[in-house]
């Protein structure tokens, strides 16, 4: 099992990647939305406010990778020991970021949803939030749970 420092990395580590998962597949791949596409006024509503507002957020998930990182180095001893408890925790980040995203920018917010040129945005909001949010958490807590009854295992 990894010690609360690994763990720390691991979800730090994962929900950093699901967000830039995010930013590059929808904000600038399939462009169906900007950080900041749901703002009808003011100058994140031009396309130059909605792309600096992308690049904040990019830079905001690199700062979350960075500390995930220095974690990882300061639990670096135990890292080998811990393979599949990593994977699931980086699992669950990855998928927590897909459901607090949903969450709080899409439904609380209101300032961007998945698919913004639809009829029916909530459609893709919730396949996105169930394939890339709750599949992955829930795999990563499955796996988890099996780490830690391997580890409870007499032999």
């Amino acid at each position: 099992m990894p010690s609360r420092l690994l763990a720390w990395s691991s979800v730090l580590l994962g929900f950093a990647l699901g967000g830039f998962f995010d930013g590059i597949l929808l904000h600038q791949i399939l462009q169906w939305h900007h950080l900041l596409s749901g703002l009808e006024s003011g100058g994140f509503a031009r396309i130059e406010g909605q792309i600096l507002a992308d690049g904040l957020f990019h830079l905001l998930m690199y700062a979350v990778a960075a500390v995930g990182l220095a974690l990882l180095w300061l639990a670096r001893d135990e890292f080998a020991q811990a393979g599949r408890g990593v994977f699931a925790l980086l699992l669950m980040g990855f998928g927590g970021w897909h459901g607090l995203d949903a969450v709080v920018s899409h439904w609380l917010l209101g300032i961007h949803r998945i698919r913004m040129d639809t009829e029916v945005p909530l459609a893709y909001d919730l396949a996105w939030v169930a394939v890339f949010g709750l599949l992955p958490f829930l795999a990563g807590a499955w796996l988890l749970r099996r780490v830690r009854a391997d580890a409870a295992a007499p032999f």
